[in-house]
């Protein structure tokens, strides 16, 4: 089965990227959330003191030499001429607030006053706060989360495994069911066997489309029956219809011809009816014991039976024997085969020779006739398909009918172009 294809695969993949997808989004919201409400509760502290500190500064400037403006932070009262002498010259264009600067590798989140007066002149105030520190910490914070995305990723995969096997319990059990079954097998409802959810509705559709089958098969074979039935008795008949009147001694030669002609209708008509019925019910019919049947004599009836035909036209027929066969089956399926290779044979070859050739286990039918184009090969065996379809008569099915017949005895039938003109065809018992 394609991992790709099969439900659970999908429903595991579905689990693992629904996973990663949440992980990765917590972990980005995570640190952006915290990378703010930190900088932002910093930035409020630093200015607040700052604020506090500069309007206590700007009433009593001696504040400055008794009270120490943080502990832990760096603070600058400064005028703006003397701003040089502990700042950088970017602090100047500073606006109050708080900023983040970076400085010689470290960063610094700095807060700034200039709203107030000294003897009216402005004093500025800084405030400045390392916080490195802090900028660092995410790249610890970031390996933890990556941690914990593996660990959540593995948690997400055994429960999709658990999840999945759960789910399609019901649906692997409906298959295993089906396919347990075989031809014989009678088939009990499925429906009852499942809830009332949706492989329950699949087990609905399924027994639903079963009964369908089977209705369809016993009229199948009822037909079949019936068929068999009628057809036999006027077959019946016929026979000894043909058989009474051969009897009489005053039946002349002439007579006698088309009465034998009657007869082997007949009795082809009755192995085709015969054979029909096996290919109907998908049975093979055997020989009991050891007995054979020997395809050299039904071959010489069948040449027989087409005389007429042969008299029409010039064109010959020829048998070589190069060795005894014999084949378990019934002669009935044997002379049907054979009938139509060679009546197709004599059909499309309008002058030569039609040529049949008995091996230790293969029977080939030579013809010089129209023959086919190398595409139309593999199209001979289909049904109603009749090669040179303007120029034939027929409904397209006594090839199809053969390959129906050697699929149900292991029996392998090929056609092939021959090297001049015509077709070979060549059937291999086995």
């Amino acid at each position: 089965m394609n991992f790709r294809s099969s439900i659970k695969s999908r429903i595991v993949i579905a689990f693992l990227a629904f996973s990663t997808l949440l992980t990765i989004l917590f972990a980005i919201s995570s640190l952006s959330i915290r990378q703010h409400l930190q900088n932002e509760g910093i930035a409020q502290s630093i200015q607040e003191n700052l604020d506090s500190f500069m309007l206590r500064y700007s009433l009593d400037p001696t504040i400055i030499q008794t009270e120490q403006m943080s502990t832990n932070i760096e603070g600058i009262i400064t005028k703006p001429s003397e701003l040089h002498l502990y700042l950088p010259a970017q602090y100047s264009d500073l606006t109050d607030g708080t900023h983040i600067l970076n400085e010689a590798g470290k960063t610094f989140l700095v807060a700034v006053n200039k709203r107030h007066q000294l003897n009216n002149q402005p004093v500025w105030g800084f405030v400045r706060n390392d916080i490195t520190h802090i900028e660092n910490n995410p790249q610890t914070l970031v390996m933890a989360f990556a941690a914990m995305f593996l660990v959540f990723l593995l948690l997400a995969y055994v429960l999709a495994i658990y999840v999945s096997t759960k789910a399609l319990k019901p649906l692997s059990k409906l298959a295993s069911i089906l396919e347990n079954q075989d031809a014989d097998t009678h088939l009990e409802p499925l429906a009852p066997l499942f809830h009332d959810d949706e492989v329950g509705q699949v087990a609905a559709a399924l027994d639903a489309y079963a009964q369908k089958l089977t209705d369809y098969v016993i009229r199948d074979k009822e037909f079949n029956a019936d068929v068999s039935h009628e057809l036999r008795t006027p077959l019946t008949v016929i026979k000894s219809t043909v058989e009474l009147i051969k009897s009489n001694p005053k039946i002349t030669n002439k007579e006698l011809d088309r009465i034998n002609r009657i007869e082997r209708a007949t009795k082809q008509s009755t192995e085709l009816t015969e054979t029909l019925l096996l290919l109907a019910r998908e049975e093979r019919k055997e020989h009991p014991g050891h007995e054979r049947t020997q395809p050299g004599q039904i071959i010489r009836n069948i040449i027989e039976g087409f005389e007429p035909t042969l008299k029409l036209k010039p064109v010959n027929t020829k048998i070589t024997e190069n060795d005894w066969l014999q084949v378990k089956a019934p002669e009935s399926v044997v002379s049907v085969v054979l009938s139509n290779l060679i009546g197709n044979a004599i059909k499309y070859t309008t002058e030569g020779t039609v040529h049949i050739i008995l091996n230790k286990n293969s029977i080939t039918v030579e013809d010089e006739g129209i023959g086919v184009t190398e595409s139309e090969l593999p199209k001979l065996f289909d049904r109603h398909y009749r090669a040179g379809k303007s120029n034939s008569k027929g409904s397209g099915l006594g090839l199809a009918i053969v390959k129906r017949l050697c699929d149900l005895y292991n029996w392998d039938i090929k056609i092939k172009r021959n090297n001049t003109t015509g077709l070979s065809a060549t059937l291999t018992f086995n």
